[in-house]
């Protein structure tokens, strides 16, 4: 075995812990990618709510108006109002 070989077959029993391998265990991604993975989940799912929650006061709206409840310039003003808070 020539000199390199031996380091790093020194270096690797030294490291090696039986479970995971060469290292010192799992190290921090064993905890990292799981919450990264439910921050991801949760900001996905508010993200959709905020889009639905905008949409159901557009339709809300049209409902309203195609009622005949309200003109087409209070229609338009308020479909505007909410197009702008939505943002």
């Amino acid at each position: 075995m020539n000199a390199l070989g031996a380091q790093t077959a020194l270096i690797l029993a030294d490291n090696w812990d039986g479970r995971y391998g060469p290292g010192w265990g799992p190290g921090p991604w064993f905890f990292l990618i799981p919450l990264a993975f439910w921050i991801a989940v949760v900001a996905v799912v508010v993200l959709a709510r905020r889009r639905w929650r905008g949409q159901h006061g557009e339709s809300t709206l049209r409902d309203v108006f195609a009622r005949g409840e309200i003109t087409e310039a209070e229609y338009r003003a308020r479909l505007a109002v909410l197009r702008e808070t939505r943002r």
